[in-house]
This record gives structure tokens, C-alpha cells and sequence, in this order.
């Protein structure tokens, strides 16, 4: 009843909209919260500690809320737009460096030649990651080793996709890329410069080939600096880079799927801003090797072995495993409980966290130093 209830105020607010021949207004979105189990936090004395906490992020799916629209123009385009905002479910505050729509804020056209868009939305590395990334945006998935892959959002950007046959194609460029000052992968501070076209710009470009039982696909994704780069969460100064090369190949056999993901990293930046950890290099490599098996409809089985290793780096060692493992209980289509487990094993000088549902660094080991996370959770969709 609350939900009609909701549906029922949003039309009476845009009248013009939900009376109009072909337009339909979707209220979507997802609550997630976990509570976690983290050894080995280091005390800042050389000793560490143990914490059990609620995640603050993500748990095994990030939480938030918001609208998809369609209006059919003609029989071969619509006017499309998506609102979604992102919020913290241990503590409610909004998420994405504090924006009131800072997961997605975008207008469009739609039809059978593909799909343009202009706003605040995801780059081609999202989307060339999505089919064969097992873990996906959970708090022990492949944003651990590089929170770039659930974060990679432009500001003030222009995209393109299109789907032909079972080839996908995507572009996106913006100018301004990431407008807040929060810092960390909620913001950059990397917005507009009116007396310098290159900087704070981003652009990528994917291309994808998917089947109902198999796919590749590739993305190259260019992030640009400015001025100082002192408050740019990349450390990017003009002129510098910070360049990505995904591709990733999955195969499903009933109910298994397999995938095998290879990211290449590299920043002109400060080495190790990402990290917290100075000195790994300003190059990286990352495989992961994933799979999730449904033993019934109700159960899921999934996890994934991961391995960076850092180049060029002058702090001792560079290269870390991380190892994830997690079940799900679906309850109904919309609810389910799960627990999931991981273990970063760091070498000499690196010194990520397990944790990557709880980012910053209250939450690090010690550099070299292994740790363990656990977390059992609740999710709902509407």
C-alpha cells in the first residue's frame, strides 16, 4: 500500500508526465547492510586490533534508491532519464561525496541505433566489467584490490551505446569529471577548468561480444589531472594520466559461470595514492579468477582468487592475493541473507584491507600483514 501509496504522489506531482501517451515512471531500489568481523586493524603503535561493526558502504550490494523514466516519441525513439542515489544503510547519510543523486543523474535518447546520454553517469569501464565480474560491487569484489570498478562515474559527460546483435559497442567523454571535494571515490575534486580543456577530463571506450552462454569484453578508460592535483584523489597533475586496460571473458555451463578478469593500471600520479601506501609503482596488474554455482534455486554458491602485482615499485615486495568466498539465501524473488568471507594476503610493503566495504585508514593492517574479514547480511529489492 505505501508503495502505490508513493507511485499514486509522484503522479499527481508530474501530471504532465504520468498522463502522457506511452510514459512510464519506475520507483526502484535496494537496502543492504551486513554486520562485519575485521582482525588485524593496525593501532598506529605497530600493534592491531579486532572490530565488529556494521559495514558502511557495501555489504554484498551497495544501498540505494531511485526513478527510471521512458516516453515513447515515435515507434523507433525515446526520451529516457534515471535518477539513482546512493546512500550509506549503516547510518543513512547519502553517499558518492554527499550528492543527492550521485550514483546516476542522466537524460537521453533511446532507440534501435543505440543509446545517447548527457549527465552524471557511468564510463565504458562499468559496463565492459558488468557480465564477467562474479563478485560484482560486493564489499569483498574487485573494488579491494582498485575501488575504481564500482566507482567509475563521470560528471558533466556524454555517452554512447549501442547494441547490434550480440556486439556491444560504447564511448563516453567528459569535461569536468568529478565536480566534489569529499575526496576518496566519492569525489575528486576534479570539476570544470574554463582556462585549460585538458584538464579534469575523462574518456573511455568499450566493446563487448555476449551470448546467452559465453562473452568477452575490453574497456579503455582515461582519467585527467589539474593544477596542483593536492586535492585530486588520484594525485593526477595537468597533463597526467590515470589509464586503465580491462578485458574479461566468462562462460556459463547450466547453472555455473566462470569468468576470468585482467586489469592493467597505469598513473602518473603519486605512486600508491589508492592504497594508502607510498612508494608501489606507478604501474599494476591485476587477474582474478571468479565462479558462482546455483546448487539450488534458492542457494548460491560464489567466490573468487585474486592476484595484483605492482611494477616499478621502491618499497620492498609488490604483490598481493586476496581470496573471497561467500553463500546467499534467497528467501523470496526480493529478500535474501548471505555470508560472505575474505583473506588479503600482503606482501613486505603493501597493506590492503580485506575490509573493502569499510574504506580508509582506520581499517588497514599493518603494512605486510594479513587479515581476515567476515560479514553476515540482510538485502531486500523494490
Amino acid at each position: 500500500m505505501k508503495l502505490k501509496a508513493l507511485t499514486v504522489g509522484l503522479a499527481l506531482s508530474f501530471p504532465m508526465l504520468a498522463s502522457a501517451q506511452g510514459t512510464s515512471v519506475t520507483l526502484y531500489g535496494n537496502i543492504d547492510t551486513a554486520v562485519e568481523y575485521v582482525n588485524n586493524i593496525a593501532d598506529g603503535t605497530g600493534g592491531s586490533n579486532s572490530s565488529v561493526h556494521f559495514t558502511t558502504v557495501t555489504s554484498t550490494w551497495p544501498s540505494y534508491w531511485g526513478l527510471r523514466g521512458t516516453e515513447k516519441l515515435s515507434d523507433n525513439l525515446s526520451a529516457v532519464f534515471t535518477l539513482e542515489s546512493g546512500f550509506g544503510q549503516a547510518t543513512g547519510m547519502s553517499g558518492q561525496g554527499g550528492r543527492l543523486f550521485g550514483r546516476q543523474a542522466w537524460v537521453g535518447l533511446k532507440g534501435d541505433w543505440g543509446q545517447f546520454a548527457l549527465g552524471r553517469q557511468y564510463s565504458m569501464f562499468f559496463w565492459a566489467n558488468i557480465h564477467g565480474d562474479i563478485m560484482g560491487p560486493n564489499a569483498y569484489g574487485l573494488a579491494t584490490l582498485d575501488n575504481y570498478f564500482p566507482n567509475a562515474r563521470m560528471d558533466n559527460s556524454v555517452t554512447y551505446r549501442g547494441s547490434f546483435d550480440n556486439f556491444t559497442f560504447g564511448a563516453a567523454w567528459a569535461r569536468g569529471r568529478d565536480t566534489s571535494s569529499a575526496g576518496g571515490p566519492g569525489g575528486s575534486n576534479c570539476g570544470v577548468d574554463y582556462n585549460n580543456n585538458g584538464d579534469c577530463g575523462a574518456y573511455s571506450f568499450m566493446l563487448g561480444y555476449n551470448t546467452a552462454g559465453w562473452g568477452v569484453n575490453a574497456a579503455y578508460d582515461v582519467l585527467k589531472g589539474e593544477g596542483t592535483g593536492a586535492n585530486n584523489y588520484y594525485g593526477l597533475g595537468s597533463g597526467d594520466k590515470d589509464r586503465r586496460i580491462l578485458a574479461n571473458a566468462y562462460v556459463k555451463f547450466d547453472a555455473l559461470k566462470v569468468a576470468l578478469t585482467y586489469l592493467n593500471r597505469k598513473n602518473d600520479g603519486v605512486n600508491g595514492v589508492g592504497n594508502n601506501v607510498p612508494g608501489l609503482g606507478d604501474r599494476s596488474d591485476l587477474w582474478s579468477l571468479g565462479a558462482s554455482y546455483g546448487v539450488t534455486p534458492a542457494v548460491t554458491l560464489d567466490g573468487s582468487v585474486n592476484y595484483m602485482r605492482y611494477k616499478n615499485a621502491t618499497a620492498g615486495s609488490q604483490k598481493v592475493w586476496y581470496y573471497v568466498a561467500r553463500v546467499k539465501y534467497a528467501l523470496s524473488k526480493r529478500t535474501s541473507v548471505y555470508a560472505s568471507a575474505s583473506y588479503m594476503d600482503n606482501d613486505d610493503a603493501t597493506r590492503l584491507s580485506a575490509a573493502g566495504g569499510t574504506p580508509g585508514p582506520n581499517i588497514l593492517p599493518n603494512a605486510g600483514q594479513s587479515q581476515t574479514a567476515v560479514m553476515a547480511g540482510l538485502r531486500h529489492s523494490f
